[in-house]
């Protein structure tokens, strides 16, 4: 039990101090009253920050096709960001890129919380929702700039439904 109490006591010191520190840098000026404010709303910001990640703390789920994509990110990074200048490049030249939703289903062993960020970790793609029902493979709704699918796609979802 002791052990526990040193944890909590950490993250709640480790919460403080980036939030003050992060405090300190948008602040002009550092009066005494200025110091004693935001040490004090750090704290609070602190215990706040600390409920939600408990909260919300997820776990890594299943390490199934972790090392297939582990292999392709990297390439599937460099790809994606060479895609994405040139879209950057039409754009300047008045061509727009639109991109679109999809809707994936994670494979069979795949954890959630690392595949999505892994898949948001690339220019060309982002998750904007999770839809995880118990005994089902989560459903996730990707932003994707580009019309095909990644390799890095490939390796953790089943074919587009939607």
């Amino acid at each position: 039990m002791p052990h526990r109490g040193r944890r909590l006591a950490g993250e709640l010191i480790g919460w403080w101090v980036l939030l003050f520190l992060l405090y300190l840098v948008f602040i002009s000026t550092l009066s005494p009253l200025e110091l004693i404010v935001g040490a004090a709303a750090s704290a609070v910001a602190g215990v706040g920050a600390w409920a939600i990640h408990r909260a919300v703390r997820p776990g890594v789920g299943p390490a199934g096709h972790w090392t297939a994509a582990v292999r392709v990110w990297p390439g599937t990074l460099l790809t994606e960001t060479v895609r994405l200048a040139r879209l950057t490049l039409a754009g300047l030249r008045g061509r727009p890129a639109q991109g679109r939703f999809i809707t994936v289903r994670l494979r069979a062993g795949v954890g959630t919380a690392w595949a999505c960020s892994l898949l948001s970790g690339t220019p060309g793609s982002c998750v904007m929702a999770v839809d995880a029902h118990p005994g089902a493979a989560p459903v996730l709704i990707v932003h994707s700039l580009f019309d095909s699918r990644s390799r890095l796609e490939s390796v953790l979802t089943e074919a587009d439904e939607a």
